[in-house]
């Protein structure tokens, strides 16, 4: 389904994330033909945005001459002859825009998102291949994958280089295994992927934590342990039914915001055999 420039303003408005007025001159009938942040991929009617460390005014030139005909920054580029749209926080404004874009595809597949410190590459492939015997034996799809060691949506597959990929490839894979009929994705949700928003618009149908260490504690990633955690507990924001490990260390403060989900909570234990799973 193809929105409207309109429709991608009212999510940003519904999000608080815009911080300036819209500009009169914006076509708010204009069909989005695209959302895109690389200006090499840019057709007509795309919605550009600005973003990244990297990013240059040239890239918005390039963007206009390609067809863009509005772009998305932190900052106002008055020279690029196109109208902007200014928000407050970049970082959270691309999830929505591009789950709008898709039209919401993780809510068409059931997509399992594992957090934890340690185990979440080799609890994917435990989970993939038992998915992929049972969808073989009802004669389904192989199911789909977005790990930090490969990436496989039904269309793609490839040598992954991010844990959780930025929000418009997460949800081009989505989409992808969505049209393509795959049933099942096993996912790695990184803890930098929930502190900024990068899951934003993501429906789970099981979020399960694993366990918790301290390997990511730094200036670059989280500088606090408890910066840490609480960015991971953010999955089940996401989730419709929770998993946890109750050897975990802060098992009971996981299971209390596990408790937050619509459906059910599992637990698995080594050493409570109060668990569901002993």
């Amino acid at each position: 389904m193809v929105h409207t420039l309109k429709e991608y303003l009212a999510l940003l408005e519904k999000e608080h994330l815009l911080c300036a007025p819209i500009s009169p001159e914006m076509d708010l009938e204009a069909p989005i033909a695209l959302v895109s942040y690389d200006s090499r991929e840019v057709v007509p009617g795309t919605l550009f945005i600005c973003k990244g460390a990297h990013f240059k005014p040239e890239f918005l030139d390039m963007a206009r001459e390609k067809g863009a005909i509005a772009y998305v920054s932190e900052i106002p580029y008055p020279q690029a002859g196109l109208p902007g749209i200014l928000v407050c926080d970049m970082r959270r404004t691309i999830a929505p825009l591009a789950d709008l874009f898709y039209d919401h595809p993780s809510g068409r597949l059931k997509v399992i998102g594992l957090t934890g410190t340690k185990g979440k590459s080799s609890t994917s492939y435990y989970l993939k291949y038992i998915l992929d015997e049972y969808m073989q034996e009802k004669g389904g799809k192989e199911s789909g994958i977005v790990s930090s060691i490969d990436t496989y949506d039904g269309v793609e597959r490839f040598e992954s280089h991010l844990t959780t990929p930025e929000p418009l490839d997460l949800q081009r894979h989505f989409a992808n295994a969505a049209g393509t009929g795959v049933e099942y994705l096993t996912m790695e949700v990184s803890s930098q992927a929930l502190k900024y928003g990068r899951m934003a618009g993501v429906e789970l149908s099981v979020g399960a934590f694993l366990n918790l260490g301290e390997d990511h504690i730094s200036p670059k990633e989280h500088p606090t342990l408890e910066d840490y955690f609480q960015s991971k507990l953010k999955i089940f924001d996401h989730a419709g039914n929770a998993v946890v490990n109750l050897d975990s260390d802060r098992a009971r403060e996981i299971l209390n915001a596990a408790g937050t989900v619509p459906g059910r909570v599992v637990t698995y234990s080594m050493e409570d055999p109060a668990a569901r799973v002993y």
